[in-house]
């Protein structure tokens, strides 16, 4: 069941699809590595408060946060929780293609979701 904006439950087709959930640091550097999650775009809605307002990139433009120019903001804690929607999911959701950030921080997010995907636990395609 898809949880609209208003918190009616309604049925919808997009309940399968896809997205990719980041955390993100503060700094100039670009997102490095596979997604923490990847989960259907309705559990992201339902679990963590994904909502069309969050918006804030197209897919071409990857968000960075904070001061642009600090030095060895590679080493921060993250602060930030981006979830990825890509074209096809748009097209299918009627959600816009791109970034959206929630109003969570990385520890709220995954006392909702759980342990993380550990990098080294990602399959590389040959």
């Amino acid at each position: 069941m898809f949880l609209a904006d208003d918190n009616v439950h309604q049925p919808w087709a997009g309940d399968n699809m896809s997205v990719e959930v980041f955390f993100a640091r503060e700094g100039s550097q670009r997102q490095r590595g596979a997604a923490a999650y990847t989960m259907p775009l309705a559990a992201c809605v339902e679990k963590i408060g994904l909502k069309k307002r969050h918006w804030i990139s197209p897919l071409h433009d990857t968000p960075r946060f904070g001061d642009q120019s600090a030095q060895g903001s590679h080493l921060d804690p993250y602060k930030h929780v981006v979830v990825k929607l890509g074209k096809e999911e748009a097209k299918a959701s009627g959600w816009r293609a791109g970034y959206y950030r929630i109003d969570l921080n990385p520890k709220q997010a995954m006392e909702r979701l759980g342990e993380p995907r550990k990098p080294w636990s990602v399959r590389r395609q040959p």
